[in-house]
C-alpha cells in the first residue's frame, strides 16, 4: 500500500481522531526513533521514511498557503507537530527555511 496515499487520506478526515497516530508515523520518520524502534519492530524501509519526511514537508508547505481561516490555521499548527516529532532540522529548514513569519492570530 501506498504510505502517502494512507497518510493523506487519513490527515482528510476532519474529526481529529487520526491526529495522535500521524503524529506517531511522523515521529518513526526519525532516523534516531526508527533506529531504537527497530529492535522490536523489525527495519524500517529507508523510502518509506523519505516518503514520510517528504509528504510532512509537503503539507506543511500547502497548509501555510492556506493559513487565512481560523480552520486553516488550526490544521498548519497540527501539521507544524508533525515536523516537530520528526525531530529532523534539516527537514524543519528545508521545510521552513523561506518563511519571515506564521501567524496565528485567528485561533482561539
Amino acid at each position: 500500500r501506498n504510505i502517502v496515499k494512507f497518510l493523506s487520506e487519513v490527515h482528510s478526515t476532519t474529526d481529529g481522531r487520526f491526529e495522535v497516530f500521524l503524529r506517531f508515523v511522523a515521529g518513526l520518520s526519525s532516523p534516531w526513533a526508527a533506529w531504537i524502534l527497530e529492535e522490536f519492530l523489525g527495519p524500517f524501509p529507508i523510502e518509506t521514511i523519505c516518503r514520510v519526511s517528504d509528504w510532512v514537508k509537503e503539507e506543511v508547505q500547502r497548509q501555510i498557503r492556506n493559513a487565512g481561516s481560523e480552520y486553516g490555521q488550526r490544521r498548519l499548527l497540527n501539521m507544524l507537530h508533525y515536523l516537530f516529532e520528526s525531530q529532523n532540522p534539516a527537514l524543519a529548514q528545508q521545510t521552513l527555511g523561506l518563511v519571515e513569519t506564521i501567524s496565528f492570530g485567528g485561533l482561539r
